[in-house]
């Protein structure tokens, strides 16, 4: 995985979380399982699969079994919580899986693999969907959480798609790459790279402290 992206997605489920009244600590617990599972391990083995985006040597084989587990995980995970909370939270799981899968496996001639998509999955479920597993109710500071970790997600997108892209773009359209621009190639990439660990670290600091004065104000 590329670490620390999974801490976003992590983050977004506490932030979610503590925006309730009261915490449940096990349904916050349940959700980081369900979270990792799906978005994380699920999210990248599949994403793998379909393109070799981190250029991994691990057999198609294993990442199937790797992504299947972590879909499986998340869906008995979501299973539970309905049976044991409220049967309203299996409204969550169709939209959850569709999401991972359809974006990850560029399903659908890859009609939802776009940064809309990838900021509902991986900024707005974790952030509305822990919230609600919280209340089994929606608010407009969860709301407005969840607008601003869809925004968040949508800039991590534009800096590790977009950017890239023109970079690539560029490449394409230049005749003869002397050395001098391979390399100004590879430092804005890094630099691509080091931007968005750095939001990554904020955002997880931010949650982090955030939850330290909900809990001890």
């Amino acid at each position: 995985m590329h670490f620390p992206l999974p801490l976003c997605m992590l983050s977004f489920a506490t932030l979610g979380a503590v925006l309730a009244p009261v915490v449940h600590v096990d349904r916050l617990l349940w959700t980081y399982v369900i979270v990792f599972g799906s978005l994380c391990l699920a999210s990248y083995s599949f994403d793998e699969l379909k393109s070799r985006p981190l250029h991994t040597t691990i057999p198609e084989g294993q990442l199937r079994t790797l992504g299947s587990i972590g879909m499986g995980v998340s869906l008995l995970g979501g299973g539970y919580l309905a049976s044991t909370v409220s049967p309203i939270l299996l409204a969550w799981i169709p939209p959850a899986a569709f999401t991972v899968l359809a974006y990850n496996m560029e399903l659908f001639k890859g009609r939802f693999h776009n940064s809309t998509v990838f900021a509902l999955g991986w900024g707005g479920l974790p952030t509305l969907g822990s919230y609600f597993l919280q209340t089994l109710t929606l608010s407009i500071p969860a709301l407005l959480t969840t607008i601003a970790t869809m925004a968040f997600s949508l800039a991590i997108w534009s800096l590790n798609h977009e950017f890239r892209r023109d970079l690539n773009a560029v490449q394409d359209v230049t005749p003869i790459l002397n050395r001098d621009f391979v390399t100004a190639r590879r430092q804005a990439r890094r630099r691509i790279w080091n931007i968005t660990k750095i939001l990554c670290y904020t955002v997880t600091l931010f949650t982090i402290a955030f939850s330290y004065y909900r809990f001890f104000p």
